[in-house]
């Protein structure tokens, strides 16, 4: 009998131990976005990520540079070039053409991971003053992200959806939001990152990079100027000229775009080399491996992609070249000398463009003319070169940063904006300045306002050559149909760019995914 009462006391005490609360053991590494992320190492991990697709496919580590140089006809194809990237030179391509796919599914995925760490920061709550304001910082961060992903998007798609919210994420069939809508959401963003993000000199070395202060003001006047809201983008624009901003010109374009220096007038580029702590192996996420490859390296291919010592897949176009061949007040034919800074000529300077490079070589200068070794004018790519310092590439491998907003852009953009609001002496010394720099002749006077607009507008394609900012200038000025076919006329017997050109595709893949979208597009375009 005693022996029964141990036992059954022995059972109790069993089943006491099985409780469910001690069966209930926490899986150490079962993570979710609501109990991962809740301190500041993980929450920065998050907010790097968010910068990640800048390298994607169909952004900075190769075909972005591809899409627009040759869509604005500063870049011209070369013989190497070949595939989708002939469709693009041609403009043949299509809802099919992989480059234009690559570049709205990176937008999109930029854009959700802006919007998972704004939700990951409203369950973030913490109590250290410190990570307050690394919370802080790290949603100006997104919303800046997240504006510049929908300002790609409306400005070459048109009506896109509009995901505000994680949630929205998760609904897989969408229709398009108007654009209207969708410039508001982005002012709205970006007003709320200029509230949130430190300024440039705030940041520590390591996060050099980083969205910043005015990063965001810039691009918030860029998109007021887009819009045709020229007092909203002067109001913007002009704060960037003073304190507590000190961007300013940097002595010479070759400080940013072959050797990569820290200057200040980088306002916002997406970082090539080491970034955010990242390594650099061989560079090969050019090709698609993104995250996975290549120990995560950010380098970038274009030097090797344009490069004419390299796979020379591009040219300068015949009429970007002639642009740098002008006029001076007195009518007198004047080579700029942002042509010897943009790139090389074979026929002994005739253009401006150097003919020797490698000043850095134990060999010493090599000849231009030699290395292409054909007649005939043939004009490559200096700028975001480094054949200055070394022959050739062999990989794609430069760290040279792709710039998406300088401060001789924001003085170009709010010397436009003055120009459009009739105030055409005001954008005089913020054109000189810019040309100033790289030895230019100082106007004294820009004449009417339509002279004053063709003289801004050449100013932007010869300080801004070969970064992107063509195409959506001529779209923007609703010229692209007639400039770029009158300048194909010249060069290749051909007017191919029709009116519809003025938008990218919608892709194929997404209107296949998204039935309600694809009811929405007309033509089999847009």
């Amino acid at each position: 009998m005693k022996r029964k009462i141990i036992y059954s006391l022995i059972a109790v005490l069993m089943l006491n131990a099985c409780s469910e609360s001690i069966l209930d053991v926490k899986n150490e590494n079962s993570y979710d976005g609501n109990t991962f992320f809740t301190n500041a190492t993980t929450a920065k991990e998050a907010s790097t990520a968010m910068y990640s697709p800048l390298l994607f496919q169909g952004m900075f580590e190769r075909e972005f540079y591809f899409i627009f140089d040759l869509l604005g006809y500063d870049a011209f194809k070369n013989f190497p070039l070949q595939g989708s990237l002939l469709e693009i030179a041609a403009y043949t391509h299509n809802p099919n053409t992989g480059e234009m796919n690559y570049f709205f599914n990176s937008c999109y995925k930029m854009i959700f991971r802006t919007n998972f760490v704004i939700n990951m920061c409203q369950n973030w709550e913490p109590t250290d003053a410190g990570d307050q304001a690394l919370k802080t910082r790290i949603e100006g961060e997104a919303k800046f992200l997240k504006g510049l992903g929908y300002f790609w998007l409306v400005n070459c798609f048109g009506d896109v959806p509009l995901r505000k919210t994680l949630e929205d994420h998760y609904v897989l069939q969408m229709e398009r939001t108007p654009k209207a809508e969708i410039w508001t959401d982005i002012e709205t963003n970006l007003t709320d990152a200029i509230a949130k993000l430190p300024l440039a000199q705030d940041y520590a070395a390591s996060d050099y990079g980083r969205a910043t202060k005015g990063a965001a003001v810039a691009l918030l006047g860029k998109v007021y100027l887009y819009q045709k809201k020229y007092p909203q983008a002067i109001t913007e624009f002009t704060k960037l000229m003073a304190a507590p901003y000190d961007y300013a010109l940097t002595n010479s374009l070759d400080d940013i775009f072959i050797h990569d220096l820290k200057t200040k007038e980088t306002i916002f580029a997406v970082m090539h080399g080491e970034w955010q702590g990242w390594g650099v192996g061989n560079a090969y996420g050019m090709f698609g491996g993104q995250e996975s490859w290549a120990n995560k390296t950010t380098h970038n291919g274009r030097a090797m992609e344009y490069g004419f010592n390299d796979w020379w897949n591009v040219l300068l176009s015949p009429t970007l070249v002639d642009a740098f061949t002008y006029n001076n007040e007195s009518g007198v034919s004047y080579i700029d000398p942002r042509a010897a800074l943009t790139f090389y000529d074979n026929l002994g300077g005739t253009k401006g463009g150097d003919t020797l490079y490698c000043e850095e070589c134990a060999e010493g200068k090599l000849s231009y003319a030699k290395a292409v070794g054909k007649a005939g004018p043939i004009y490559s790519w200096r700028k975001y070169e480094l054949y200055e310092l070394r022959k050739n590439y062999g990989q794609p491998d430069s760290y040279i940063n792709s710039q998406v907003i300088r401060y001789a852009d924001v003085l170009l953009m709010l010397a436009e904006a003055y120009i459009e609001n009739n105030e055409v002496s005001k954008a005089l010394p913020l054109i000189n300045q810019v040309r100033k720099r790289s030895g230019a002749f100082e106007y004294t006077s820009l004449g009417t306002q339509a002279d004053a607009r063709n003289i801004l507008r050449r100013e932007r394609r010869i300080e801004l050559a070969g970064e992107q900012s063509r195409y959506f200038d001529l779209v923007r000025w609703g010229i692209l149909v007639q400039t770029v076919n009158a300048e194909k006329q010249i060069v290749e017997k051909a007017q191919p760019v029709k009116d519809y050109h003025v938008l990218l595709p919608i892709p194929q893949s997404e209107r296949d995914a998204n039935p309600l979208l694809n009811a929405q597009v007309n033509n089999n375009w847009n």
